[in-house]
């Protein structure tokens, strides 16, 4: 094999790999419009019974303002559809069945009885 076919090879491997990093993205952003702090960020595949760790650490995510979550972890390679738990001080509120492979933008807000309500585009 000569130096210029290696390159080549190489080149589509690299291509390659970049094609399936995308492909698994899951990448979102989450707004808070809820009229105060969430303090806790939490997401899950629909199909496991325990919640990711807090993204948002010891941050919080105050009102008005957008988080960009970067979610690729290859564990959940394939998996789409994935759970949101968001906490305030009225506690944890869950949102279940959002499809991270269409989504780009979850926003959370208060509806008027005061419940966490969201919307996902």
């Amino acid at each position: 094999m000569n130096r210029r076919s290696l390159f080549s090879m190489v080149g589509l491997a690299v291509m390659s790999f970049a094609t399936v990093a995308h492909a698994i993205d899951r990448d979102f952003t989450v707004h808070n419009n809820t009229g105060g702090a969430i303090t806790e960020l939490h997401i899950s595949p629909t199909s496991q019974t325990t919640w990711g760790g807090d993204i948002l650490g010891t941050d919080v995510l105050a009102n008005a303002a957008s988080v960009l979550v970067h979610y690729t972890p290859s564990m959940y390679r394939g998996q789409c559809v994935f759970d949101i738990q968001v906490t305030n001080a009225s506690g944890a509120h869950v949102v279940s069945g959002i499809n991270l492979c269409r989504v780009t933008d979850v926003t959370f807000t208060t509806d008027g009885d005061g419940d966490v309500a969201y919307s996902a585009h």
